[in-house]
């Protein structure tokens, strides 16, 4: 019986298929494991550049590109084209396979003899080449074909080395790519999941099970239910395929202890979460009391992980729903404390409300401290140090912290935080940080088979101190205990932890993801601009950059950015802004809003629905149309089509988010940080195309250098 492979650029083709193509291609694997291969009606053109090059009827009009093997029954499809566009196809590329990265590369014959004529030759250019520095062994190594080290070496600028980018297979440009941008050899090996000492130039072995069908950059369905799957989300191609960088940390087959990922927006870190923990969960003993725990920060984000994991499930041929828990760590200590005292604990989820609390503590104690000072002192020192009693407030370290305090001035804040707490207990509720606090107390007290066997984090950079004394609780020390994902360029919570001082040691076991696959690099530079070279924390004491930070893709436009003399003239403009989307064939739940308030958000969501267009609220369990949501509620999505609505000075920063300057420098300067990281979230939500608007003066970020 023959079987068919499909190559992961079929799948980024597949959405511009006409729909009666689309639905034919069922059949095509059926023909495939149904019939002999004399019975396939494969045609091999007389006039083509790889011997293994096929055709196969799909419609009368259209016909399948396939790479047939030299031996054997296994073939693999890379693209569906119209008759004469297939054949002139199969007469300009040849297939090969990048003995560095495993990956199945297509090489454009035409268009990489032209991009070599249109190089300098060595002696128009007396100029050092940019890869001199690299003997051929080298370059060999990293995937880079044999016969194409001449034109390498003749490549002298960035301007000649974008003269392959259309060119050259992409593993082996970016590869190249990386050299020209600074990084090392140690760097470029680790980033693409090359081995030292690899071999390339080597022609692609049989397209057997074990040798082209096993690449990475190959789907090969199990039938017509696995493919039908992958054919319904063609844009999910992180299901199927992952890069080499993410593919190496998701799959190993043992970390010995916690391990940290970090990197930019959209460089899949969620992912690599997501089959973390599918592959933890494959390797639980039958009898395994406990499943894996992944959990998160906020509801819509533990729902987009859900559904991410069904999806997974879905063309894995495999049912994680028993064996993968997804919650939210708030949602986790609920549980926790249900189940120990027996009964459902009361929670203040009103933010106003503890507001006044905190105020009625100031005033009764009538210390010289505003309230937010006061709850800020006691969530992010006193419960984040596990500070118990006023000798364990006195003796812990504020360091970081923007204002210095006495002795003295410690006993006389810890007044009012006793008054507060007394307040909290008449009432009978406690604060979600309270909640996790006994949780974390309740799960040291639980025996080892209670525990989880395994824990993935997702979006670490938003979580208190006190949430992550709950996740180490929950989870015996050792190996592959601790899986966390995060970014302290999205941090949009004044929560600052080093894991080492919750018991979390990730050294030598750290990464960092570099490639952008959501947002198009027009977006992206955009938006990286914006946070402005500002230094942030990698979750660990350390510092962190976006050095390297780039996109695997160039879209159709920049972003747009527009101000509007009127809130009114400014939802007009939305409106007209989401048709052009709509009228374009981007799908409603493909295009989200964002605002930084929840009047903000309300405004733009009236706004769609009297121009007739479904919208739906992020804060409601049911989704469907365009998605409206504050920036926060963003955390952790993505959209085709965003729009920013509200970036006005009046807005972003938020003023009453922001210690005022002369208050207090330092924390008006960690405030502002906070305000311009979430305007970044929500600007990098967007894959192809973004639009910011404001009305009456714009905010101070976007008059920055660059925007």
């Amino acid at each position: 019986m023959a079987s068919l492979g499909f190559a992961q650029s079929f799948f980024k083709r597949l959405p511009d298929l006409p729909k009666e193509v689309q639905k034919r291609i069922p059949e095509l694997l059926g023909k495939f494991q149904e019939s002999t291969i004399a019975g396939l009606h494969l045609e091999k053109p007389h006039a083509i550049a790889d011997d293994r090059g096929r055709t196969i009827r799909v419609t009368k009009f259209w016909r399948g590109v396939v790479m047939a093997p030299t031996e054997g029954d296994h073939y693999i499809l890379f693209d569906i084209l119209e008759h004469d566009k297939a054949y002139a196809w199969l007469e300009n590329h040849t297939f090969a396979i990048n003995s560095a990265t495993q990956d199945v590369e297509i090489v454009d014959v035409s268009a990489m003899r032209a991009a070599a004529a249109a190089l300098p030759g060595a002696e128009a250019h007396p100029s050092p080449g940019m890869f001199d520095a690299y003997d051929n062994v080298v370059l060999l190594e990293l995937g880079i074909e044999a016969s194409y080290l001449p034109v390498v070496r003749r490549v002298r600028s960035d301007a000649d080395l974008d003269l392959l980018a259309q060119a050259m297979p992409a593993s082996q440009h970016q590869a190249m790519e990386m050299l020209a941008a600074g990084f090392t050899l140690r760097e470029v090996r680790t980033e693409l999941g090359i081995r030292t000492g690899a071999t390339s130039g080597m022609p692609l072995p049989d397209a057997s099970t074990t040798g082209a069908l096993g690449s990475p950059t190959v789907f090969v369905p199990k039938g017509a239910r696995e493919l039908q799957e992958a054919l319904d989300h063609p844009l999910e191609l992180w299901r199927i395929f992952l890069h080499p960088s993410q593919r190496r940390i998701a799959y190993r087959e043992r970390h010995a202890g916690p391990v940290r990922v970090t990197g930019g927006a959209g460089t899949g870190k969620t992912v690599v979460a997501l089959h973390r923990a599918h592959h933890l969960a494959r390797r639980l003993p039958p009898k395994s009391r406990r499943p894996v725990l992944l959990t998160t920060f906020v509801r819509t984000l533990a729902d987009d992980l859900r559904a991410s994991l069904r999806s997974l499930d879905s063309v894995s041929g495999i049912d994680s729903s028993s064996s993968i828990e997804v919650t939210t760590v708030d949602a986790l200590a609920h549980r926790i404390v249900s189940e120990a005292e027996g009964a459902t604990p009361k929670v203040i989820v009103d933010d106003e409300l503890l507001a006044k609390m905190w105020s009625a503590a100031a005033a009764a104690t009538g210390v010289p401290f505003k309230p937010t000072v006061l709850r800020q002192e006691w969530e992010n020192v006193i419960l984040a140090k596990g500070a118990r009693t006023l000798a364990d407030y006195l003796s812990v370290s504020r360091t970081g912290r923007a204002q210095p305090l006495t002795r003295p001035q410690r006993v006389q804040l810890w007044t009012a935080v006793e008054r507060f707490l007394g307040l909290m207990h008449e009432s009978g509720a406690r604060t979600f940080y309270q909640l996790a606090d006994d949780a974390a107390k309740y799960a040291r007290a639980m025996s080892v088979g209670d525990l989880f066997p395994h824990v993935v984090v997702d979006e670490a950079q938003d979580l208190h101190p006190v949430q992550w004394r709950l996740l180490r609780a929950v989870v015996s020390d050792g190996p592959d205990d601790l899986f966390i994902v995060g970014d302290a360029h999205q941090r949009i919570y004044d929560h600052r932890v080093a894991l080492t001082t919750m018991g979390i040691n990730v050294r030598g076991r750290s990464y960092r993801l570099r490639l952008n696959y959501r947002t198009s690099e027009e977006i992206l530079t955009w938006a990286i601009a914006l946070l402005g070279g500002q230094t942030v924390d990698d979750l660990d004491a350390g510092t962190d950059s976006l050095d390297g930070y780039r996109s695997a893709f160039r879209g159709t436009q920049p972003p747009t950015t527009r101000g509007y003399p009127t809130s009114a003239a400014e939802q007009d403009g939305l409106v007209v802004t989401v048709r052009g989307w709509l009228d374009g064939g981007v799908a409603e739940a493909a295009i989200g809003i964002a605002a930084r308030t929840r009047k903000g958000a309300d405004a733009a969501a009236e706004a769609l629905q009297a121009a007739g267009i479904t919208c739906s609220p992020l804060d409601r369990k049911q989704r469907g149309g365009v998605e409206i949501g504050t920036m926060h509620r963003m955390k952790g999505l993505e959209y085709r089509a965003m729009a920013v609505v509200d970036a006005s000075a009046r807005s972003i920063p938020l003023p009453y988010a922001v210690t005022p300057k002369a208050d207090d420098p330092a924390a008006h300067a960690q405030d502002t940080l906070r305000e311009l990281c979430l305007l970044y979230v929500a600007c990098t939500r967007a894959r192809e195309f973004l639009s910011v608007s404001w009305s009456g003066a714009p905010s101070p970020f976007l008059q920055m250098p660059g925007n």
